[in-house]
């Protein structure tokens, strides 16, 4: 079993760490409140004020500090802290530890504010003195999704993603959460912490756009007199984007057709006919608009490539068909210096010489588990990062901005 710190031990610390403590690992609780490590600490668990790892194996310490949201944004000065205090410690460790983001942040936290506060106070390098990860909270589906409360149930969470730039990494925090994932439960491994972070956001804002979503389907069967459970059942049990996982997921594209652009139209001209306003159906034609026109752009270019150069003819104006043709039957001066038409004798191939390139190609070589690369280069997982080359994956020109949301 692992050496476990729990560095906020709020709701979610403090539900981490209590599973991490039915599964066998040995776990110390760190939170600034002395209330809370009170409480902890009556409960029969190693609880305190500070993080001391000093003597320490090489152990797991799980960023758990609460996300506010001020003035409609993040605000990450307690993740920011915790992250400081971390890197203190470190400071004084005697090994490597591995730090795992839990707390819900934005895509691209753990990468760009926690590694490089860990870094600045500990004096070590991501890779060598230490490792990253990130594997965000999910709250349990025993709750309705309404209350916000985290019921014991939260002890094994639905699902769990890890995502760390080394496969080491990730198999390392998987091999410490695999025992909490519940019977039926999933657990998805990343090659990248933004990645698990966004799931996350993704998975929260999803929840939350149903609800609203159904809300305003109730308020209209309100102002009918209708139902609105009578509908929302047999809308979860007939419609495609509730009975097929994949219906819908592949983003870039509109909604197409005829039914579904006519539908969401003429149902928002329906609601404001009943004098009831329906921002999240205004909001999904909004978006819908815009991506239509973005693919009309797309097309619109791919066409003007295909048809090549010709296809700016006109911009030369009326008589350029004349003026090519006067071009062509016009004789062409002769060059002052013309170059000579064969290649000196030096660069004339041979018997024994080629114009072709007979560089080796690299060898790729695969194994049984899927992995693949470049003999005497890279490795790449092709299980996890079939598109490796997409822009989104490029992570050298992926910008920083989180430190400018500490809001300190």
């Amino acid at each position: 079993m692992s050496r476990i710190f729990i560095v906020g031990s709020g709701t979610v610390g403090a539900a981490t760490g209590r599973a991490l403590g039915h599964a066998g690992h040995r776990v110390t609780f760190v939170d600034i409140d002395p209330r809370r490590v009170a409480v902890l600490v009556n409960e029969g668990l190693d609880a305190r004020r500070d993080l001391d790892l000093a003597g320490e194996p090489e152990s797991f310490i799980f960023l758990c500090t609460p996300t506010r949201v001020e003035a409609g944004r993040h605000h990450l000065a307690d993740v920011a802290s915790g992250a400081e205090l971390i890197g203190r410690a470190m400071a004084r460790a005697d090994t490597p530890h591995t730090v795992v983001v839990r707390s819900t942040v934005p895509p691209g936290t753990t990468r760009d504010l926690v590694r490089p506060l860990v870094e600045l106070h500990s004096g070590r390098r991501e890779g060598t003195g230490f490792s990253i990860a990130a594997s965000p909270h999910f709250d349990s589906r025993a709750g309705n999704g309404r209350t916000g409360r985290h019921a014991l149930e939260t002890v094994r969470p639905p699902l769990t993603v890890i995502g760390a730039d080394s496969e080491r990494v990730v198999n390392a925090v998987r091999d410490v959460l695999n025992p909490i994932v519940p019977p039926g439960g999933q657990m998805r491994l990343l090659e990248d912490p933004a990645e698990a972070e966004m799931v996350k956001c993704a998975h929260s804002l999803f929840n939350a756009t149903k609800i609203s979503f159904w809300n305003e389907i109730w308020r209209v069967c309100d102002r009918l007199g209708l139902d609105p459970d009578e509908v929302a059942s047999m809308v979860a049990t007939s419609a495609e984007g509730s009975l097929n996982p994949e219906y819908g997921i592949w983003g870039g594209a509109p909604y197409s057709g005829h039914q579904l652009p006519s539908d969401t139209r003429g149902f928002l001209g329906f609601a404001e006919e009943l004098g009831l306003p329906m921002p999240l159906l205004s909001a999904v034609v909004g978006v819908n608009s815009g991506f239509e026109q973005r693919l009309d752009a797309e097309m619109e270019a791919l066409s003007m490539l295909a048809s090549g150069p010709h296809y700016y003819a006109t911009d030369f104006g009326e008589d350029e068909a004349g003026c090519q043709s006067e071009y062509r039957t016009r004789p062409q001066p002769a060059p002052e210096n013309p170059r000579p038409a064969i290649p000196e004798a030096d660069d004339v191939p041979g018997p024994e010489t080629s114009m072709i390139d007979e560089t080796p190609q690299p060898v790729v070589e695969t194994d049984g588990s899927g992995r693949s690369g470049l003999v005497g280069g890279e490795v790449r997982d092709v299980r996890t990062d079939p598109g490796a080359n997409h822009p989104s994956r490029r992570r050298g020109g992926r910008r920083p901005w989180i430190p400018r949301q500490l809001g300190r």
